[in-house]
């Protein structure tokens, strides 16, 4: 990430995190935050980070899943839920697409390992 723009990915995020549980939370909500245009917020990650705006709450929102697999022994569902997915199935094939293994997959592996 570029220095010039760690303070504004720290705050975004910040804002991501107190609202992943949050289905409606998307680019709009994260802009009005944020008091800035969807295009200069969409600028800004995409220069710092080289994802989009969606994709940078995505991001926010498997990190938070992947703790919750870790940390948390709920049901794939209850965790889907708990990070924004009102669709466990959804929220499977994106944390496949995202991880390379499904939620269960990932938290068998773990299970493995210790």
């Amino acid at each position: 990430m570029k220095p010039l723009y760690e303070n504004f990915i720290a705050t975004a995020r910040e804002i991501i995190e107190a609202n992943y549980d949050d289905e409606d939370f998307g680019c709009p909500e994260l802009c009005d935050a944020l008091h800035m245009s969807r295009s200069h917020v969409h600028r800004k990650i995409k220069k710092a980070l080289n994802i989009s705006t969606s994709g940078f709450i995505l991001q926010v929102r498997m990190e938070k899943a992947r703790e919750s697999l870790l940390k948390d022994n709920q049901t794939i569902a209850s965790i889907a839920y708990k990070v924004g997915f009102s669709d466990a199935n959804y929220f499977s094939r994106l944390f496949s697409a995202f991880y390379g293994v499904s939620p269960t997959q990932y938290r068998q592996s773990l299970l493995k390992m210790y």
